[in-house]
Formats: C-alpha cells, structure tokens, sequence
C-alpha cells in the first residue's frame, strides 16, 4: 500500500478496435502510471475515476511495477498549483 500524488487525466486508447474507451492515468513528477479502479469493460467509462479528472489528488493504492498501474484502493482531491514533488527525490543527493 502507498500513497502517490499527481495530476489525473484520461486518454483514449485502443482507437479502431471494438474496445475502444478511455484510460485513466495518474501523472505524477516522475512519469504517468495507468489507474485501475474496478473491473470494467474496456469502452466503459470508470465513473469513480472519472470524477476527478482534470484534478490534483493523493491515491491510497498498491502499485504493480510489472504492468506500471496503480490499483486505486481511494482517491482525495488535493489543493495545489504544481505538480507535488515525491520528497524522497527532493532529499537524494545526485
């Protein structure tokens, strides 16, 4: 379980195939991760997810490296004008 902040937003993927829908991504300071809520039929929209598109928030989730999504356990919107800086990062000498 870990808690990831960033930027939520949606892309259309698989265009021209019957499985055609949207995509949720989390955009965070050090790439996008793909966000799985539930499981849904791929051209179905993610009603929960949906909801905080276009918005700042902090998941509550546990990330697979292997297929770089994170499983969304709950969602909080967060008030910032940036994207949040992972403070690990911040601390690291280079």
């Amino acid at each position: 379980m870990g808690t990831f902040k960033g930027l939520v937003y949606v892309k259309h993927g698989r265009v021209g195939s019957k499985s055609e829908g949207p995509d949720y991504y989390l955009q965070t300071c050090d790439g996008e991760h793909l966000l799985k809520y539930a499981d849904r039929c791929l051209w179905k929209p993610d009603y929960y997810l949906e909801f905080f598109c276009r918005k700042f928030v902090e998941i509550n989730g546990e990330f697979d490296k292997e297929i770089n999504t994170i499983n969304v356990k709950c969602v909080s919107e967060i008030f910032t004008g940036l994207i949040p800086r992972n403070e690990a990062l911040l601390t690291t000498k280079v």
